[in-house]
């Protein structure tokens, strides 16, 4: 038996990880019982991004037997109501959360669930508008507020590269997510900044103006200037998994910020008299799609 080797989880497909170690691609099975540096997380399921140890076997055969501490990790509730946690992605150093300006039409709640997400697993997030030649009359009531949160939005288009070379300079030496709704164009966006990828792309369907999921699973992908990114799946639904009100007042910095006036110190800023948030909210001070948003999310954690 060898020894021990430590690498990194660049797919999976089934029952058998990819594992980027020194030398090569490995391909791994992973022991039932995995030694969790950290102890054992609560979505306690290899994903891609994982540092991992791998163990050498005679005949070329490669087992995983632990995961080193992750440094981060986007989890979301299992899609379907399921009472499960999911990880989207570990170890990474950006988010970025790609929309398309038009078709599928950007839904602000999901953009905030998304941007809820990365502040609680403390990853710093992106807005990339993509489709902008289509026009962005569908988010501009909207967006500029991202601008006043210090957020920031990248307007491109991978048909036209418009936008393109400032997305290469952002990803360079980075791990880099994207993530956001199926057909805003991901895999368009990444095929543009690394045209030797050669990611399959779809169209729209024409019946519901929905994408099509074109990426099947996540993969971490090496970027020639540099770099790397995790391609993940669309998504349609993002439930925050186990978000307490007070975690949740925090991803809103604009409600944050105004809650220190309300008159009760456990205002929840939907009904109270006296609050500071409600006020700011009458007075246009705090977007109203934002405070839609914040009071949602509330409602389902609140329902449990």
């Amino acid at each position: 038996m060898k020894g021990l080797i430590e690498g990194r989880i660049v797919a999976m497909h089934g029952g058998l990880i990819r594992v980027a170690a020194e030398g090569g691609i490995l391909l791994c099975s992973a022991r039932r019982n995995l030694k969790w540096e950290e102890g054992k997380p609560e979505a306690a399921s290899l994903v891609v991004g994982d540092l991992v140890r791998v163990q050498m076997l005679q005949e070329g055969e490669s087992v995983i037997t632990g995961v080193l501490r992750r440094r981060n990790a986007l989890l979301r509730q299992a899609p379907g109501g399921r009472r499960k946690a999911q990880v989207l992605a570990a170890n990474v150093d950006l988010a970025l959360l790609v929309f398309a300006a038009r078709k599928p039409a950007p839904r602000q709640g999901l953009l905030d669930r998304f941007l809820v997400g990365c502040s609680v697993a403390e990853i710093e997030a992106v807005i990339v508008l993509n489709k902008i030649d289509q026009g962005t009359e569908e988010v501009e009531r909207w967006l500029g507020i991202y601008d006043t949160l210090e957020i920031p939005i990248f307007p491109v288009s991978a048909r036209t590269r418009r936008g393109i070379g400032a997305l290469k300079r952002l990803l360079k030496e980075k791990t880099t997510l994207f993530c956001g709704p199926s057909g805003a164009g991901k895999s368009s966006l990444l095929n543009a900044i690394a045209p030797g990828l050669k990611l399959r792309t779809g169209a729209l369907s024409e019946s519901t103006e929905k994408g099509r999921h074109t990426t099947s699973r996540a993969e971490l992908l090496s970027l020639p200037d540099g770099g790397f990114v995790i391609d993940t799946p669309g998504v349609r639904e993002f439930g925050l998994w186990q978000l307490d009100p007070v975690r949740l007042q925090m991803a809103f910095p604009e409600i944050d910020e105004r809650a220190m006036g309300c008159r009760f110190p456990n205002c929840s800023h939907s009904h109270e008299p006296g609050c500071s948030v409600q006020e700011a909210v009458e007075a246009g001070e705090i977007h109203p799609g934002r405070y839609r948003s914040y009071l949602k999310l509330l409602e389902e954690i609140l329902e449990g």
